[in-house]
Formats: C-alpha cells, structure tokens, sequence
C-alpha cells in the first residue's frame, strides 16, 4: 500500500505582487474564480449579481446574472427603493463610472466627427480645384482654326505667361535664355 501526501491550502500572503507579468496572471485567474463564485451564488440562492472589475491595464470586465446592464439599471433606477442594507452607498460611484466613460466616448466621438468634417472639407476643395483645373484646360482641347478671336487672344497671354515661367525657372537653376536658345552661365 502506497502513502499519499495529501497538500493542504498554502496561506497566501496578501500583499501587491510586484511584478506585472505575475500580477497580471493571477488578476485573470482571480477574476474568473471571482465570476464564478458570483455564478454559484447567483443560481443556488436567485440573487441578482452584478461586478465590475478593472484590470491592472484599466480594462473593464463584467459579470452579471442575469445580465450586467440589467442589474445595474435595477440598482441605479429611479423606481429602486434604497434598502436598508445598502442605502444608496454605491450609486454615486456606478454614476461616475457611467459619467468617465460617456465623456471618454463624446470625447472620441468629436474627435472623430471633426476628422470627418476636415475630410469633407477637403473632399470638396478639391473637388472644385479639380473643376477650375478642367475648366482653365478647356482651351487647348479645340483646334486653333475653331477658336474665336476672345479665345485665340487667352490662348496667346496663357502661352506668353507659360514661356516667362520657363525662363524664370531656367534663370532661378543657372541657365541663360537668348536668342531662343538655353545657355550654361
């Protein structure tokens, strides 16, 4: 017949664990044997459970029978009377809660929403250069034989004005325009 040592349950020193990988670790495995133990409670006495716990990254997790949401609009509600063993304690902190976490998200919201508006802003910006940019190239596409008087004189002062930009920008990199010809300085 072989001995068995049969291990008893350690006394586990409650203290903030240092390190956060482990912290992290036994937050998870708490949690869930936090979530249910609320189970168990819940189904063999009919109570209505509801927890919020943040984790050490501040990320919320939640338990609730028969639904979180639930629970917390029946413990919030205005049609809750306070009973005797909770008068009202911790309403004010599930508000703030509600409160932190609706203004996080407006501010998100408007951060996006004014995003939005900045990129259909630009949307329409562009839009219209790209009009004015079709519209100013319209007077090259018909042969010169058809243009009118108005039309040929644009074309002339927009190819004048075309011929002084790329003198200006061959004179402003080094080059020489005489005679119709580039010339090295």
């Amino acid at each position: 017949m072989s001995t068995r040592l049969i291990k008893g349950r350690k006394k586990v020193r409650l203290a903030k664990i240092d390190n956060e990988t482990n912290r992290q670790v036994t937050f998870s495995k708490r949690r869930n044997s936090v979530f249910k133990k609320a189970n168990e409670l819940a189904v063999m006495t009919g109570a209505e459970v509801g927890i919020i716990v943040f984790s050490p990254a501040n990320k919320p997790y939640s338990f609730g029978h028969p639904n979180v949401n639930e629970t917390i609009d029946k413990y919030v509600g205005e049609e809750r009377r306070p009973s005797p063993s909770s008068p009202g304690i911790d309403d004010k902190y599930v508000q703030m809660y509600r409160k932190a976490n609706s203004r996080a998200l407006n501010t998100q919201l408007d951060y996006l929403q004014d995003q939005l508006d900045f990129a259909l802003n630009l949307k329409s910006n562009l839009k219209e250069m790209n009009k004015n940019l079709d519209s100013q190239q319209e007077w090259f596409r018909d042969p010169i034989e058809k243009m009118n008087y108005t039309e040929a004189s644009m074309l002339k002062e927009r190819l004048e004005n075309l011929l002084l930009k790329v003198k200006n920008y061959g004179t402003e990199r080094g080059y020489g325009y005489e005679n119709g010809r580039w010339k090295d300085e």
